[in-house]
């Protein structure tokens, strides 16, 4: 009989517990239950899990909350249980209120809980109870966990999974296989065929994921008649724990690459020629096209993790970015940029359809793809500046992606954050003087402001809606929800403030700039 939400809150170490949320989805099944400390987990989830955690990191920050709990609901958890009694007395109510419209359960103790006991006491109902299986997997557990935090190798791994099973053990990452203990080479070459075909699955697999993404294998070999109860889950730890082994790596990974790429900052500054950045590029890449590249902006201060020492949000960004613009045809390039406070992308074009468009297809394919509010939100500050053939132009690409961010930061979100959106406020943001600015909208608009503040009047919408439709009197009429005869009292008024002539092509052209520019500066 399956294991439900609703059948845990009757065991002891729940006598105290409540439901704080999702009180409906309480006959959620659970397959599983989980310790977790960390606040980006949910790539390491099968679904169906009891998550049981104090909150530590994430409980009293609501975007942060809410980020937790989007990986939950994305990964298809069955509930999560939160010790509100050290790191926090209470749950964001937004958080709250999002497991409440997903009728998701939320289950709460304000004493003192043993995680470790629960864990224990929900795995022996869900595997029936086993004494000996249970010390062993809380042995096997420590051992990896030990190794985890110790920084040691995959072969580590593989080493206290064999001394535990007994068992030839094998893992497969990136197109290449390991074995413990490590057989003759003519036995590997075998047992690597063996494994490629595994006919009717005769070997146990368990596949390891990162984003969703299968990055890797871990076998025992032998065939599944020897393989015991102890066995199958020993393998299913091991491949959680190596998950988070891989995910360790990768990020460090991606830190690392940042801090070696301070060459981007002088390419900026000009201090190298096409050719040195080209050979920058081709000694990182070797084989890549250089024939064209645009740079991206995004500030340190919109992220949401700015307090976070190990920088995860960065990293994590980075991760998630770059297999997907590799897949639309772009190799990732970043650094960070002190002096401004912004991360910088290089993208390098390995392909010759639209640019724009396939930069678009990849970020919304990571919007698409993933739920998390914290991603989301730094997804949306990213700022593109014009696209450059010759590498020497790289401060131009930078400061119109400055541009672009400085629009995007002062003004709204772009659709579409390239500069060659921006239209008037590309003249804009190159005039340093915002009093004379502010003239020429005055000089261009003055009387309709005055008279439009003085009458409380639309004249000045009236003459926008006007200039949009180019002039056309019945398009406008239909777009303001007037008459004709008023629509044609409005223009006489605006024509007597603003002259005769204000339709003429010089007059209209800085009218029309005025009204842009009024977006800008405070009159």
């Amino acid at each position: 009989m399956a294991l439900l939400v609703r059948d845990i809150l009757k065991r002891p170490f729940f006598e105290n517990a409540k439901v704080l949320a999702g009180e409906k989805g309480l006959n959620r099944t659970i397959k599983w239950a989980h310790i977790v400390e960390i606040d980006r987990f949910g790539h390491l989830l099968n679904g169906k899990e009891v998550i049981l955690t104090t909150g530590y990191g994430w409980a009293n920050e609501e975007k942060k909350s809410l980020s937790y709990l989007q990986q939950l609901l994305e990964y298809n958890a069955s509930a999560l249980c939160v010790e509100l009694v050290i790191h926090t007395k209470e749950l964001p109510s937004k958080m709250v209120e999002l497991a409440e419209r997903h009728d998701f359960p939320i289950i709460v103790f304000t004493e003192e809980v043993r995680f470790i006991d629960i864990t224990k006491d929900l795995h022996e109902l869900l595997l029936g109870y086993n004494k000996d299986v249970w010390l062993k997997l809380e042995s096997l557990y420590n051992q990896l966990n030990k190794e985890l935090i110790s920084n040691g190798s995959a072969g580590d791994f593989l080493r206290v999974l064999h001394k535990e099973t007994e068992k030839q053990v094998a893992l497969k990452f990136e197109e290449q296989y390991r074995f413990f203990p490590s057989p003759s080479t003519k036995q590997q070459h075998k047992l690597k065929n063996e494994l490629e075909k595994n006919k009717n699955e005769q070997y146990h697999e368990q596949p390891i994921y990162l984003f969703g993404s299968k990055i890797a294998s871990l076998y025992f070999v032998e065939n599944k008649n020897m393989v015991t109860q102890f066995d199958e889950l020993a393998l299913k730890r091991c491949g959680e724990i190596l998950g988070q082994y891989f995910w360790k790596n990768q990020q460090q990974k991606e830190a690392n690459q940042m801090k070696k790429n301070d060459w981007i900052l002088e390419a900026i500054a000009g201090s190298l020629s096409h050719k040195e950045i080209v050979s920058k590029i081709q000694q990182k890449t070797p084989g890549v096209l250089t024939k064209e590249a645009i740079i991206a902006v995004k500030p340190f201060h919109k992220s949401l993790l700015v307090n976070d020492k190990n920088s995860n949000s960065e990293t994590v960004l980075m991760m998630l970015l770059r297999p997907v613009l590799l897949e639309f045809g772009f190799q990732l390039f970043t650094v960070r940029d002190y002096t401004r406070n912004n991360y910088i992308f290089l993208l390098i074009n390995q392909q010759t359809d639209n640019l724009q468009k396939r930069l678009m297809q990849a970020i919304e394919t990571i919007n698409k793809n993933n739920n998390d509010p914290l991603i989301l939100s730094e997804l949306k500050w990213i700022s593109f500046g014009k696209t450059i053939s010759a590498y020497d132009q790289l401060r131009k690409s930078y400061d119109t992606a400055l541009s672009t961010l400085n629009y995007q930061q002062n003004n709204e979100i772009l659709k579409q954050p390239f500069y060659d959106t921006l239209a008037f406020y590309r003249l804009i943001d190159q005039m340093d003087d915002k009093d004379s600015l502010k003239e020429i909208i005055i000089d261009y608009l003055g009387p309709i402001l005055t008279y439009d503040k003085e009458k409380r009047t639309e004249l000045l919408k009236t003459l926008q809606v006007y200039l949009k439709n180019l002039g056309a009197k019945n398009e406008t009429a239909e777009e303001l929800h007037i008459v004709r005869q008023t629509l044609y009292h409005r223009l006489n008024r605006i024509e007597s403030l603003l002259g005769h002539d204000f339709m003429s092509p010089k007059n209209r052209f800085m009218i029309e700039f005025s009204i842009h520019a009024l977006k800008y500066v405070d009159i």
